[in-house]
């Protein structure tokens, strides 16, 4: 028996193995000689998890060449920092791809919470008519002047539902298994617009044609439906009820029965997608207490079939436990102004408030001010660090120099990584971490009074 299921799993592999190809895509970009550029794909549109597909080095005249094995068609990009550059790939296919001019994010960019690179298709020399890249740029370009013609002129369903039979017609030779795929979320997405259509009549069709994560347009429709679902439900009295009660008693069966009954997702794969969305969004705003959303997810685990849902909510509860009192915080590296690395782990042992902030912020010269205060105050019990983000050695240098070092002052060394670890939305931002290197305060602590009496309490 065990021999038969390991010559199973062998064919199961091989079959895998036979199915890939190798996918190549280069070019020659003379602005990026000397970079390294990386080709991602999306795993999730829940958190925007992504997995390198490869790396390269672009070498001194500007050639770069990416190789990878795929089995189906796969929505890759390029981050080029102010932009994504995105290409559908196919198993065996080569693409020769032309990058725009490098341009690098200026500061404001790098400060604003809300920036998101803006998305563009790479463009290849073979993108002609009938490639597939062309022919999903044709849909889109479709798509979306149906789309806009509903949302200026209204949406009635008939007027809706004669759309999308134009675009069934129009579109007819898009008949491979992930373009039908992709045009059958788009119409339902275009149907989501007419005012008369329930939304629960979408998702029951959205049940009907199932949950494939691999393809772009599913995550457009799954979040159209399912943001902030709860919060909209919340305005029913017995919606609410029942909602309070799931969350009060972290009770996993009720919760899926809910989706199942009340919704009819009966897809077993896109009712474990929206429990793991619905619980990831309401760590995100203030109906219930965020704990107790971080133990409901790490109960809801025992209820998930899919592996592939597993590990995404291994990773939604990681990301929605940044910053929760009580976790552990994580470490960062930066350099002091003498060129010297630190680890924030150094400091374990006392007290840390950790200012991220930056040189050019008029708020953090006011800041800094009141924060010698507390250093002066609390002395050896409390360690003030302040983190610099996309900032100037020298004129870090020369704040550090009015204060006496009585401060610590950090450079980060990966701006961008520090933000994602530490679930940072704006600059500046204040943290507390404990002795234990736990977080103890993560919201509301800018130095203030009202800080000063809440660290008299916990010094006391």
């Amino acid at each position: 028996m065990k021999r038969r299921m390991i010559l199973c799993l062998a064919l199961i592999l091989c079959t895998l193995y036979a199915n890939a190809a190798e996918t190549k895509l280069f070019g020659t970009a003379k602005d990026y000689a000397g970079k390294r550029l990386s080709l991602l794909t999306y795993t999730d549109r829940i958190i925007d998890d992504t997995k390198t597909l490869a790396e390269t080095e672009v070498d001194s005249v500007g050639n770069f060449a990416f190789r990878i094995n795929i089995n189906d068609v796969t929505e890759a990009f390029i981050p080029m920092d102010v932009c994504n550059g995105f290409i559908y790939l196919q198993p065996g296919k080569s693409y020769e791809v032309t990058l725009p001019a490098y341009r690098e994010r200026n500061l404001p960019m790098k400060l604003d919470p809300y920036f998101t690179p803006a998305d563009y298709l790479l463009q290849a020399k073979e993108f002609k008519k009938g490639e597939f890249n062309y022919q999903m740029m044709e849909f889109e370009d479709a798509f979306d002047f149906y789309t806009m013609k509903h949302m200026a002129y209204g949406a009635p369903t008939d007027s809706v539902q004669a759309s999308i039979s134009d675009l069934r017609r129009i579109f007819i030779d898009l008949d491979d298994d992930f373009q039908f795929q992709y045009k059958e979320y788009r119409f339902l997405l275009l149907l989501s617009l007419a005012p008369k259509v329930k939304q629960d009549s979408l998702i029951a069709q959205f049940n009907k044609v199932g949950a494939d994560i691999h393809n772009p347009a599913f995550w457009d429709l799954f979040n159209n439906l399912f943001d902030d679902f709860v919060r909209k439900k919340h305005d029913e009295e017995e919606i609410s009820a029942l909602f309070d009660r799931i969350i009060e008693t972290e009770n996993v069966k009720m919760y899926f029965a809910l989706l199942s009954n009340q919704y009819g997702l009966t897809d077993s794969n896109l009712k474990e997608l929206v429990g793991i969305k619905i619980l990831y969004d309401l760590t995100n705003n203030d109906l219930y207490e965020k704990s107790k959303i971080v133990n409901m997810m790490r109960k809801l685990g025992g209820g998930i079939l899919s592996d592939s849902n597993r590990e995404l909510l291994a990773h939604v509860i990681i990301k929605s436990s940044i910053n929760m009192v009580g976790t552990p915080a994580p470490d960062l590296e930066g350099l002091d102004t003498k060129e010297k690395s630190h680890k924030l782990s150094e400091y374990k042992g006392k007290y840390l408030y950790i200012n991220f902030c930056n040189s050019r912020i008029d708020q953090t010269h006011k800041d800094l001010t009141v924060l010698s205060r507390f250093k002066d105050q609390y002395k050896d019990r409390l360690e003030v660090i302040n983190v610099f983000l996309f900032d100037d050695t020298n004129r870090i240098k020369s704040l550090e120099s009015n204060f006496k070092n009585k401060m610590i002052f950090l450079n980060a060394n990966e701006p961008d990584l520090v933000k994602k670890a530490f679930g940072l939305k704006n600059v500046p931002s204040f943290l507390l971490i404990d002795k234990d290197f736990n977080f103890l305060l993560s919201k509301g602590t800018e130095p203030n009074d009202e800080l000063r009496m809440l660290m008299d309490q916990i010094m006391k």
